[in-house]
């Protein structure tokens, strides 16, 4: 089943994530140019301000009244200054005399006295500042609209922003084809995974050194191929062999069936059906066997905390054991339990089953009619042990029996070969290791084949 995911550009994302941070330094940068700037363009127009003011007293103070006008707008635009002004003489009584004025200047006094001051005037905010003459009694004000100031910190903004307009673009592209240059990694791994061959699986193949942040991405690919790859391994070589082993029971049972439907005979048809029978229970028990397999595998890789308990082995020995035992009085053979109180396992009750049951069966199927098979259980080294005095493995093949379909020296028993495999792949679900050891003695001196699995500690 596909999975729909939402997907996105990194590379646009990057760009713009960069653009957007790049963008936002130079506007806080501008906005603290502007700031900056606006305080040193006041400190600056106050300066003009004292400086105009002075100058335009001692004219006042030194020139004929009639000339005092043509003086002031002489030196107003000498300065280029949008600056408005007034010239007032004290009078006798004590009452302020208007000499002259700029035309945006009211005939009233501008402000109440000598220093700074700001406040509206005609609707637009100005600053003004009023100097006294220290010997006679003149005043000069002289006012400067306060939107020049914000027109010149503008400008200076401005400036500043101009090439954080004109640069963007091209810093835009710039970070683009560095930032797909830094993701052609990403490209080629991408590639790579994208034409690998299901049917020929191989590590993914990036030509070049790859970065630290893409590095462990690759390596759990190539991880991961390798699982996938183990598995597809072991599905074929598991489909071959059950191929294998089921073609030769089928075969024998179509055999067995043609000889009963042709015989005349009651006793050869009854042992033909007989031999049918045999094989559909061999045949059931192969299935089951493959049955438990293709459970197991899907939980290889899962933990053990779904269905897991404080199981008692003790009972479940028990459990088994009594199942089995009509199974070994069939063939007279004896299934011994030692077991004392006080083994507890924390684990899944269905496998150990499963692995129990195996074991025993196992032992039963391989030992010769009239044997014996002693289940002991251990509660110090926390270990099972199933013994038989059969014909015993071959140390040198004992490891090889843990493989699928493997069979031992007696191959006229009816197992399928799949018991111990079944045990093992529990084994290592579990946590639990699993050995070899000899069993039980026989008369001729020999020994069986003992299975003991150790449990670790919960």
């Amino acid at each position: 089943m596909s999975v729909v995911r939402s997907v996105y550009s990194l590379r646009r994302r990057l760009v713009l994530l960069l653009i957007g941070v790049v963008a936002l330094l130079w506007s806080v940068s501008a906005l603290v140019a502007f700031r900056t700037a606006h305080a040193e363009a006041d400190e600056l127009f106050d300066a003009q301000l004292v400086q105009v003011a002075e100058t335009l007293l001692a004219i006042v103070a030194a020139s004929e009244d009639g000339h005092v006008a043509d003086e002031m707008a002489e030196h107003q635009h000498a300065y280029q200054l949008p600056m408005a002004f007034q010239a007032w003489q004290r009078e006798t009584d004590g009452r302020w005399r208007l000499l002259v004025r700029s035309s945006e200047m009211p005939a009233l006094p501008a402000t109440g006295g000598p220093g700074f001051d700001e406040h509206d005037l005609h609707g637009e905010l100005w600053r003004f500042f009023t100097v006294d003459h220290d010997h006679s009694d003149y005043r000069v004000i002289v006012g400067h609209n306060h939107g020049a100031r914000y027109r010149l910190a503008g400008e200076i903004a401005l400036h500043l922003l101009l090439p954080i307009l004109i640069g963007l673009p091209l810093m835009a592209l710039g970070i683009w084809a560095v930032v797909g240059r830094a993701l052609r990694p990403v490209d080629a791994v991408a590639r790579a995974v994208g034409g690998l061959d299901a049917r020929h699986l191989a590590p993914v193949d990036v030509p070049g050194p790859l970065p630290a942040e893409i590095a462990p991405l690759v390596s759990s690919l190539d991880a991961l191929v390798g699982r996938v790859t183990e598995v597809l391994d072991n599905e074929r070589r598991f489909t071959a062999d059950a191929a294998h082993e089921l073609r030769t029971p089928l075969a024998a049972l179509k055999i067995q069936a043609q000889v009963a439907r042709r015989t005349l005979d009651d006793s050869a048809r009854g042992h033909a059906l007989d031999q049918v029978l045999s094989g559909v229970d061999r045949m059931t028990h192969l299935v089951a066997q493959l049955l438990t397999l293709a459970r197991l595998d899907p939980d290889a890789g899962a933990t053990t905390a779904e269905g897991v308990a404080l199981i008692e082995l003790t009972e479940l020995a028990e459990a088994v054991c009594s199942v089995l035992t009509p199974q070994a009085l069939r063939r007279e053979q004896t299934l011994e339990l030692e077991a004392g109180a006080g083994l507890r396992l924390c684990g899944n009750r269905w496998w150990l089953d499963v692995m129990l049951r195996n074991l025993v069966d196992n032992a039963l199927r391989y030992t010769p009619a009239g044997g014996h098979v002693l289940v002991s259980l251990d509660a110090d080294t926390r270990s099972m042990r199933v013994a038989d005095d059969g014909p015993g493995i071959a140390r040198e093949l004992r490891q090889k029996m843990l493989t699928r379909f493997a069979r031992g020296a007696d191959t006229e028993a009816d197992g399928c070969g799949l018991g111990l495999s079944i045990v093992a792949r529990i084994a290592e679900i579990s946590g639990a290791s699993l050995s070899f050891e000899d069993g039980l003695a026989r008369p001729d001196g020999g020994a069986g084949l003992a299975v003991v699995v150790r449990f670790p500690e919960t």
